[in-house]
């Protein structure tokens, strides 16, 4: 699989392994550190249980060693164990919360459909969705796990379809994806999150991108930029939309 050694070096950093600990074929329990790189996705530090590691309680890693140590990988996602998992945890006072099915993309990508306008957003013209229910899938607007991609399908001036990336970890993206009622059947998902996909991977062609940040960059190279300070009002936005404004601001300097 393409993206499997990377994948290794993700989960490792998730689950307090190592790499080879998820290349085998072997189930492990691990005490929960917060390692720097891991995923940022809904981050729950307080969490009792993670699989396939057990965070902080060391008397549920040890019970769950014994009951899932030959557990089959493949069947542990069954209903009736999440239902085994409870009642392990209730005498701590804990439950499950969730489980989260996450999928890679094929090495080949699916045929994109036509028959749509395709537009792309970066992570600045991103913000202006914010708040937006349509979307609440392909954007979280999370400080932890920033949107840095989207993709929309537009039909007659109407955003039919968006898909969005969220840097839940330096090594990989999340992408969600929002169709609208209307226009489900027409393979509009699998054709953002192709072009997304595609997207990322050319953005990580480019070393450091994957932490790089248009703030990073304004950061860096103040010393280079021809700048104005002027003090602002909190929330207050300035925006240069004509060249007499730019001539204007020329004049004050």
């Amino acid at each position: 699989m393409k993206y499997i050694q990377q994948l290794s070096r993700q989960l490792a950093l998730d689950y307090c392994c190592t790499p080879a600990d998820i290349l085998d074929q072997g189930n492990h329990f691990t005490e929960y550190r917060s390692l720097e790189g891991r995923r940022r996705f809904e981050d729950q530090d307080n969490c009792a249980l993670k699989i396939t590691a057990v965070n902080r309680k060391k008397e549920i890693i040890e019970l769950c060693r014994e009951k899932y140590e030959t557990c089959p990988g493949a069947w542990f996602m069954d209903v009736a164990n999440f239902r085994e998992l409870d009642h392990i945890l209730k005498p701590y006072g804990c439950q499950l919360k969730t489980a989260h099915p996450f999928f890679l993309p094929e090495t080949e990508s699916v045929a994109k459909e036509t028959g749509f306008e395709i537009r792309t957003y970066d992570r600045g013209e991103i913000l202006q969705f914010a708040g937006d229910n349509r979307f609440d899938e392909a954007f979280c607007f999370d400080e932890k796990s920033p949107d840095m991609l989207g993709v929309a399908a537009i039909s007659d001036g109407k955003i039919i379809g968006m898909a969005g990336a969220s840097a839940d970890s330096p090594l990989f993206w999340q992408i969600g994806i929002n169709v609208e009622k209307e226009a489900e059947c027409r393979h509009i998902a699998s054709t953002l999150v192709t072009i997304l996909k595609e997207e990322i991977e050319k953005a990580y062609e480019v070393p450091g991108f994957e932490t790089l940040f248009w703030d990073d960059v304004v950061d860096r190279n103040l010393d280079k930029l021809d700048l104005i300070v002027e003090p602002v009002e909190e929330g207050q936005i300035i925006e240069i939309d004509t060249v007499e404004e730019l001539e204007r601001i020329n004049k004050s300097r």
